[in-house]
């Protein structure tokens, strides 16, 4: 699972390029590619992001189960989550607000270059959300392992 979802993050993030290509070149007959390949990102980013956070409290419960809530387990779980948590709430903020955004760009009120800025840094914050996920997951299995040999 912990695999998988961090595919859907890396489809996210080559998804959110993608996007931002088909905006720049597009020619202003064939805008809505650009809003329907930034709606299916947005649905897969949110997917990825929020998934990823129910996946660390899913086996963050286990594991402090399993570890008879012993202090140190869950200390462990709290640091890698307090890490985890922030990095996704930030990158599902970030897509919602560029595609917010992109509207007001289509109806004419809001400026093409915030588009394009709030776009790269949700591109930014995606490729953060990544690395700080991967360290996370390692980290999680290395708990799993542990406490969760079946």
């Amino acid at each position: 699972m912990a695999q998988f979802l961090l595919i859907t993050t890396l489809l996210s993030i080559a998804a959110l390029i993608a996007t931002g290509v088909i905006g720049v070149v597009a020619a202003p007959g064939h805008y809505a590619q650009h809003i329907f390949f930034a709606l299916a990102t947005v649905v897969l980013g949110l997917f990825s992001q929020s998934m990823t956070m129910f996946f660390f409290i899913g086996t963050g419960k286990e594991i402090k189960d399993a570890a008879n809530q012993d202090a140190a387990v869950v200390q462990r779980t709290k640091a890698f989550k307090a890490k985890v948590f922030p990095a996704a709430t930030y990158a599902m903020l970030a897509i919602m607000i560029t595609f917010i955004m992109g509207g007001g760009v289509a109806s004419g009120k809001t400026p093409r270059w915030l588009h394009l800025t709030l776009s790269v840094a949700t591109l930014l914050l995606y490729a953060r959300a990544y690395w700080v996920q991967l360290q996370a997951m390692m980290e999680n299995a290395s708990l799993m392992e542990e406490y969760l040999k079946e």
